[in-house]
C-alpha cells in the first residue's frame, strides 16, 4: 500500500508542479509585460486551459501524501507531513485569494480601470510565485520522503 501511496503522490505532485511553474517562469513576465487588455485576455485563455485539473491534481496529491504519511513511520512520515501542510496551504490560499482574483481579471466583461487591473495582476502574480514556491518546496520534501522509504 506503501508504494501506492508514493506513486500517486509523486505522480499527482509532478503534474501539478509542472502546471504551476511554468506560470510563474515563463507566463509572469510576459504578463508583466503586456498592456491591460492583452494580460487579461491571454490570463483568461491559460486559466481556462489550466483551472479545471489544477485543482483535482492537488487534492490527489495531498490525499496519496496522507496516505503515505499514515502508511509509513520516522523521517518520511514527517517529511510528507509537512509537505501535506504545505499542500493545505497552497490549496486554502488558492481558493481565498488567487481565485477571487483570478475571476475578476479572466471575466472580460467586468470594466476594470486600468489602476484596478495593474494592481490585481500584481496581486495575483505575487501570490502565484508564493504558491509555486511552497508547491516546489512540498513536492522536494516529498520526493525526499519516497527516497527515505526506499532507502
Amino acid at each position: 500500500m506503501t508504494e501506492m501511496w508514493g506513486i500517486v503522490m509523486l505522480v499527482s505532485g509532478a503534474l501539478f508542479i509542472s502546471g504551476v511553474f511554468p506560470i510563474a517562469w515563463e507566463r509572469a513576465p510576459a504578463w508583466r509585460a503586456a498592456n491591460e487588455a492583452a494580460f487579461r485576455a491571454e490570463f483568461a485563455h491559460t486559466l481556462r486551459r489550466v483551472d479545471r485539473l489544477q485543482p483535482a491534481l492537488l487534492l490527489i496529491c495531498l490525499v496519496s501524501s496522507i496516505g503515505f504519511a499514515i502508511s509509513v513511520s520516522g523521517t518520511p512520515r514527517i517529511l510528507a507531513g509537512v509537505a501535506a501542510v504545505c499542500i493545505v496551504a497552497v490549496l486554502v490560499g488558492s481558493g481565498v485569494r488567487q481565485v477571487p482574483i483570478q475571476r475578476r481579471l479572466a471575466d472580460l466583461r467586468l470594466d476594470l480601470s486600468t489602476t484596478d487591473v495593474q494592481r490585481l495582476r500584481a496581486s495575483w502574480l505575487g501570490g502565484h510565485m508564493v504558491r509555486t514556491v511552497i508547491t516546489l518546496l512540498a513536492f522536494v520534501l516529498l520526493v525526499i520522503a519516497a527516497l527515505a522509504c526506499a532507502a
